[in-house]
């Protein structure tokens, strides 16, 4: 997990695929400990954990010239 300062005045914080799941479930397992602010970067983080493991594709359709002929 790296916290950078920009030079704007904002933040970034990068994390692994794996940190990130391990932050969010901590969280989301004391949901009702914490604020609104907390529960967003939680579901933020599942979100995106959930988002890298998807890597479903639309297959192209009829009308974008794919075959579907068999």
């Amino acid at each position: 997990m790296k916290l950078e300062k920009l030079g704007d005045g904002n933040y970034r914080l990068s994390m692994t695929k794996s940190e990130a799941d391990k932050v969010s479930d901590a969280l989301l397992k004391k949901a009702g400990d914490f604020n609104r602010s907390t529960l967003d970067f939680a579901y933020l983080s599942a979100e995106a954990v959930l988002s890298m493991e998807n890597n479903f594709r639309q297959p192209k359709s009829f009308w974008q010239g794919a075959s579907h002929a068999g």
